[in-house]
């Protein structure tokens, strides 16, 4: 059933649609028609994209002389909505009040036009005109994407105005409401204000226990102490159970300070097992803020969960501080007391990983293999069978063929299984069983065709030549799972789906492109319909938000790379596989005598070509340079250095490229670059010094960090569909014979 605003939307829509199907009647000048009305659309796209990304003066005034035309065109009131976005965003709220006058009547934007009139006047003080006018867009457009932002600015427009009843009403009515700690707070502010200091005491409570790693959960506290004040004992404590959840959640996300706080707290309230684990996880966050570990070690603990607990808290200590005998000494207290605990579960990969990553493989697999006997039904246990088997085949121990056979029958779905496969097949060829390895190849080549082990499989069947497989190999690659389905594309008529299209484009052309997503989105979720999706993150790679565009396709498409290409519409691939700042990748990368198709691919994994993100080490921009190395290789590159200028896409391009050729003069592989690239190059050193591997697959299922073992097969899977994709334009097989 349609809601009046749905109507009203569908109305505008077919009245645009109805004239442009009776000026079909009169074919010139319809013709003449509907030529100017889309050269005047890609005018008003331009204009607002230059505006949007350059502060141009001479654009605003361009966009300003279309708004102010005496026409009844709809650009006039697009291009004065472009604008007065565009003064609300600098500050002058009263020329965007003027320009979104201007621009009341768009029968596909009105949502967004309200939205921004009640901000301007909400920044105006003119809380009333705010209030009407937002009320007015949660009733004429109970759909619109804005919803929450509508809802969170009518909350702030009736706290000013001292009339929060509607607003309170239009929270009750929202069911988002209980799912958004900015929601519930604001809720729990209006109620207050309207002297409901109980049911605001109700709403601050779920946002201290539901949502305690949120900006309003530390402003709850505070609200519910002030109210404690003058409520006294109508307000009644907050639950243990949900103090203890809270205390949990703030624990798991590793906030310390807090987490121990309200262990500290809960202490006279608890008994047993559960008194005893907060008192291990307070002293537990004093040992992560830098304390010693010897209070927690004497503590006297009588529940043997909570002993494995704390034995692996001390296991984990002594790992850090690479203090062997004592991280032993504390896995095996673990495994005595508690055999069968979670915590001895966790201990024992933490052993393995202890030893794998000080490449003690043999001492490492006792513990994986512990693990995977005795919890065969742990998360870890697939990575843990998996390192067993990897040993095997690193020592050329006989047995690696049975034990790879076997961990692709407990775990057919593994992320390991191309490995898997992979190393079966070059057992068999090293074994002068050229039919076995066919059958291992031949189902990489179908199952996981663009990843790296697939490639990898192809170019053994070239070496090895088409020939028979072995069939009984049958009933073991039987066991892998076929890929999931993909969502069909034949999508029904629908007049939602072409409403929700149609607002996008709109949106499109004033430069709204977050916005126009979002409707596409918004369309997804209302009909289910795939091309939507597909839509969205076309509009997505318009706006250069690239990692939304790779989410979406995976919706469409999951495990995208197992695909043949052809299998897959090229607008799937374009998409996911988008290349951005293509100008400055190529230049550096011929440059620096790199394959700019690797660039890419490297750039894909790095920063999903976002030229702002930054990361947790402070590495920045599209090729995430720490400023310390950028700033060497600037000096290299006789560049002056600027670490704010490590955001533009060119200046971050040229220096990333010029440290990807650096590696390569280093180092004897691509795999070998791009792990140093990752992890650094000193352990890279270290884990190919002394080790003598077959090829450089093999040092890349060696290498001990998983993270950095998964980047290095991405970067050079994406590199290998950017060279399909891209291939005929950069030439770029010339390029990767050349260098990499």
């Amino acid at each position: 059933m349609k809601t009046a605003g749905q109507f009203a939307c569908a109305a505008g829509i077919a009245l645009l649609f109805c004239s442009g199907c009776f000026a079909q009647a009169k074919r010139a000048p319809a013709v003449s028609g509907a030529h100017k009305s889309a050269v005047g659309t890609a005018r008003l796209e331009s204009l607002a994209r230059i505006l949007h990304d350059k502060n141009s003066k001479w654009a605003y005034a361009q966009l300003s002389e279309i708004a102010e035309r005496k026409s009844s065109s709809i650009l006039e009131k697009r291009a004065a909505l472009a604008l007065g976005f565009y003064d609300y965003q600098n500050g002058d709220f009263d020329q965007g009040a003027k320009w979104l006058a201007l621009a009341q009547g768009d029968p596909l934007l009105g949502d967004y036009d309200l939205y921004w009139q009640g901000l301007t006047n909400l920044a105006l003080s003119h809380n009333s005109d705010a209030l009407q006018e937002l009320d007015q867009l949660r009733a004429q457009y109970p759909y619109s994407v804005m919803t929450e932002q509508a809802l969170q600015s009518l909350g702030a427009a009736a706290m000013a105005a001292n009339q929060p009843a509607d607003a309170v009403a239009a929270l009750n009515a929202y069911a988002g409401t209980e799912k958004s700690a900015q929601l519930l707070f604001l809720r729990g502010e209006l109620r207050e204000l309207a002297g409901q200091k109980l049911d605001a005491a109700a709403d601050y409570k779920l946002v201290y226990t539901r949502f305690p790693l949120s900006d309003q959960a530390r402003e709850a506290e505070g609200k519910l102490s002030s109210l404690s004040a003058s409520l006294g004992s109508q307000l009644q404590p907050i639950p243990v159970e949900d103090r203890l959840a809270r205390a949990v959640k703030l624990f798991e996300a590793e906030d310390w300070s807090d987490a121990r706080d309200e262990y500290n707290q809960l202490l006279p309230s608890l008994a047993g097992a559960e008194l005893e684990r907060a008192q291990v996880r307070i002293l537990e966050c004093g040992v992560e803020m830098g304390g010693d570990p010897s209070a927690l070690a004497t503590l006297k603990i009588s529940d043997a969960d909570v002993d494995a607990e704390r034995d692996y808290i001390l296991a984990d200590y002594y790992r850090g501080a690479q203090n062997e005998p004592q991280l032993v000494a504390a896995v095996e207290a673990a495994a005595a007391r508690a055999p069968a605990s979670y915590w001895t579960e966790r201990a024992f990969f933490l052993a393995g990983n202890f030893y794998w990553v000080n490449l003690q493989r043999d001492q490492a697999s006792s513990y994986y293999a512990r693990l995977a006997t005795q919890f065969p039904s742990s998360p870890d246990a697939d990575a843990a069978a998996w390192r067993v088997a990897w040993t095997a085949v690193l020592k050329r121990d006989p047995s690696a063929t049975s034990k790879l056979e076997d961990h692709l029958k407990l775990f057919p779905d593994s992320q390991y299984t191309p490995d898997t496969l992979y190393w079966l097949g070059r057992l068999a060829e090293e074994a002068h069983e050229p039919a076995w390895a066919r059958a291992f190849y031949a189902k990489l080549e179908t199952r996981f065709s663009q990843m790296y082990f697939g490639n990898l499989a192809a170019a053994r069947m070239r070496v090895l030549g088409r020939g028979p497989e072995e069939k009984a190999a049958a009933d073991l690659l039987a066991l892998i799972p076929p890929i999931p389905a993909h969502m069909s594309m034949e999508d029904p008529p629908s007049a939602d789906a072409d409403i929700r299209r149609a607002r996008a484009a709109a949106l499109r052309s004033i430069a709204f492109d977050s916005s126009a997503v979002m409707e596409l989105r918004a369309g997804y979720a209302s009909t289910h319909q795939p091309r939507l999706l597909l839509e969205a993150a076309q509009e997505a790679v318009r706006a250069k938000h690239v990692g939304a565009a790779i989410l979406l396709t995976r919706e469409l498409y999951p495990q995208l790379e197992s695909r043949p290409l052809a299998d897959v519409p090229r607008a799937i691939w374009l998409a996911a596989y988008a290349l951005p700042y293509e100008s400055s990748i190529v230049h550096w990368a011929a440059r620096k005598r790199l394959d700019p198709m690797l660039v890419a691919g490297l750039i894909h994994q790095e920063s999903a070509f976002d030229p702002q993100v930054v990361s947790y080490a402070n590495a920045m921009g599209l090729m995430q340079l720490e400023p310390y190395t950028a700033r060497t290789l600037a000096r290299q590159q006789g560049l002056r250095f600027s670490q704010t200028r490590l955001t533009e896409p060119d200046y971050n391009v040229r220096l990333g490229t010029a440290y990807l050729a650096n590696l390569r003069k280093q180092f004897g592989s691509l795999e070998e670059v791009l792990a140093a690239y990752n992890a650094g190059e000193d352990r890279v050193t270290q884990w190919t010094t002394g080790q003598n591997y077959r090829e450089p697959a093999e040092f890349v299922d060696s290498i001990p960090f998983s993270q950095t073992r998964n980047y290095v097969e991405i970067v050079e899977r994406n590199a290998a569909i950017y060279r399909r994709l891209y291939l005929a334009k950069h030439e770029s097989r010339e390029h990767h014979k050349n260098g990499y």
